[in-house]
């Protein structure tokens, strides 16, 4: 936070009003972090594979809360069910990090350590997946 308010204190009211607009500043900030957290908390998205077969729906925690398959579905060998259910998941992951992203960036300013740590807390839920293995 900027302290140049207090440099150029002369008097007691001097201090007063200097701390007074200090706090009137931190409670702002406060307040925008709470917005900015509460916006994030309330994000659920959804999204499905290229090939629209699978949608998967996250909610803010990357908890899934829903799943639809498509009646193609069912001709699909379970391996390729399983990668589609999969790049469905990796993109509603990548859907939600892009919404916290942006209801971040409505309501803090950018490079704000608290709008990084946000944003952060979904990003380490959805970590770079490596190739697939065969079970």
């Amino acid at each position: 936070m900027d302290n140049s308010p207090f440099a150029n204190i002369s008097s007691p009211g001097d201090a007063r009003a200097a701390l007074a607009e200090w706090k009137e500043r931190a409670d702002q900030r406060a307040a925008e972090a709470i917005a900015a957290s509460e916006a994030v908390q309330e994000l659920t998205v959804t999204a499905m594979d290229a090939n629209g077969v699978v949608a998967v729906k996250l909610n803010s925690s990357g908890a899934v809360i829903g799943v639809q398959f498509h009646p193609d579905l069912q001709r699909m060998q379970l391996r390729h069910a399983e990668r589609q259910f999969m790049e469905a998941y990796d993109n509603a992951g990548k859907a939600l990090m892009r919404a916290a992203e942006a209801a971040v960036s409505e309501r803090l300013p950018e490079g704000s350590p608290t709008a990084r740590a946000l944003v952060d807390s979904v990003k380490m839920r959805f970590p770079e997946r490596e190739e697939e293995e065969e079970f």
